[in-house]
């Protein structure tokens, strides 16, 4: 008898292990997807959450400012200078025994000169002696200021004021505690000022009918009548 043959299939050996390993890679790569996706949805969350974040302090600053109350009219609306901001001195402090009226006026602008290097002028206003006192003359002024932001540190110093007498250079000096004082056209200024008027006495001998004024940082004013 002859030897009867079956023809078995075989399994491929080497498709079997090529299946495998592709199986095994695109589990892999599914994976890797997932765990990209998933960290994809995390950081959208995230940023969702801040956005709802900035978008609830935006409304909250939105809601204070339109239920802020209106500020309290102040009652002195006319002074523009703030209240944090530290006045300066007093430009000028007048003397309780300020100069009386005068009994005559210098004719207006004879006697203009500039000071503090052309930064401001002064003009002499009056000049005469003191009723009961009349070997004291008074000088009245008006300083101006003529630029703008003019330093603290530039002063007139009335009580440095001297005078002359034109014939024979005898000087007179102020009579202490008679005068205006130290005058900044800066701290003007910062008080929204441009002018002061200011005074000095002179002890000056009744005989004098004139005298030369000098002024400190002024340029000095020559022969100036004296009213009686």
């Amino acid at each position: 008898m002859g030897i009867l043959r079956r023809n078995y299939n075989r399994p491929n050996v080497e498709t079997e292990l090529y299946s495998r390993r592709s199986s095994r890679l695109l589990s892999r790569f599914a994976i890797a997807l997932s765990t990209v996706a998933i960290i994809f949805s995390s950081l959208t969350l995230a940023r969702v959450f801040i956005l709802q974040r900035e978008v609830e302090e935006l409304e909250n600053s939105i809601e204070q400012l339109t239920t802020a109350p209106s500020p309290t009219a102040t009652t002195s609306p006319s002074n523009p200078i703030d209240s944090n901001i530290p006045t300066p001195p007093p430009a000028v402090a007048l003397d309780s025994t300020a100069a009386p009226s005068p009994t005559a006026t210098l004719e207006p602008g004879r006697f203009v000169q500039p000071a503090l290097s052309n930064k401001a002028q002064v003009q002499l206003i009056q000049v005469n002696r003191i009723p009961g006192q009349f070997d004291v003359v008074n000088i009245q002024m008006r300083i101006r200021a003529l630029e703008p932001n003019i330093p603290l540190s530039d002063i007139i110093n009335l009580n440095d004021t001297t005078a002359s007498n034109p014939g024979t250079n005898e000087t007179y000096k102020v009579i202490s505690g008679e005068s205006t004082g130290i005058v900044s056209l800066g701290a003007l200024q910062s008080a929204n000022q441009t002018t002061v008027d200011a005074y000095v006495w002179l002890q000056v001998p009744m005989q004098v009918n004139a005298i030369d004024i000098y002024i400190p940082n002024t340029e000095p004013f020559k022969n100036v009548p004296i009213a009686s």
